[in-house]
C-alpha cells in the first residue's frame, strides 16, 4: 500500500486491536479523538502507547487529544502515567464525561486527523474496523464524536501545580 491508498479492514483479536490503535496513534499529526467506556481496553497506560501519545503531543504546538469516557474516575485511580501526561500537556488534552442517558453506548473509537481510525463495535468483543487514509469512512464517526463531545461535560481537572 502506498501512503495515499485508503483501506478499510475488518479484524478480530485483542493484540491486533491494540496494534491497530498503535498504527493510528503513529499516523496522527494534529488531532486524536477517543470515545471509550473507561480507556481500559485501549491500554493507554502501557509505556509504548504512552510514548506514542507523548510523541504526538510534542509534534506540534497545536496538537490536541480529546477524550470522551463514561467512567472518568478510573483515570485518577488506575492511570497514573496518563494523568502525568495530561498534567504535562494540560493545554492540549481535554477529557469529558458522556451524559447519563448515553452511557449505554458500548462501542469505542480512536480517530486521527479525520483520516485514520479504529472502531471497535462493542467493548466486550474484539471485532473492529481499521480505517486508514479514508476520510469518507471516518466522517460519520467523527461527526458522532463531535455530537457526543457537545453533549458531554468536562470532567478532568488538570493542573500543573501538583498536589
Amino acid at each position: 500500500m502506498n501512503g495515499n491508498e485508503s483501506t478499510y479492514t475488518l479484524r478480530t483479536g485483542e493484540a491486533d486491536y491494540r496494534q491497530a490503535i498503535d498504527t493510528v496513534l503513529e499516523l496522527a499529526v494534529s488531532e486524536i479523538a477517543i470515545f471509550d467506556c473507561n480507556l481500559a481496553t485501549l491500554r493507554l497506560e502501557e509505556p509504548p502507547r504512552m510514548e506514542k501519545l507523548a510523541n504526538f503531543l510534542k509534534k506540534d504546538a497545536v496538537s490536541r487529544l480529546r477524550i470522551i469516557v463514561h467512567e472518568p474516575h478510573l483515570l485518577d485511580s488506575r492511570m497514573p502515567r496518563f494523568m502525568q501526561l495530561a498534567t504535562r500537556h494540560s493545554a492540549a488534552i481535554q477529557v469529558r464525561q458522556s451524559p447519563d442517558n448515553l452511557r449505554h453506548l458500548a462501542d469505542t473509537h480512536v480517530l486521527a486527523d479525520m483520516r485514520h481510525g479504529v472502531r471497535r463495535f462493542h467493548i466486550d468483543h474484539a471485532r473492529y474496523a481499521l480505517m486508514l487514509n479514508d476520510p469518507a469512512a471516518i466522517r460519520p464517526w467523527q461527526q458522532r464524536f463531535e455530537e457526543l463531545w457537545d453533549l458531554s461535560q468536562p470532567c478532568l481537572k488538570i493542573t500543573t501545580t501538583g498536589l
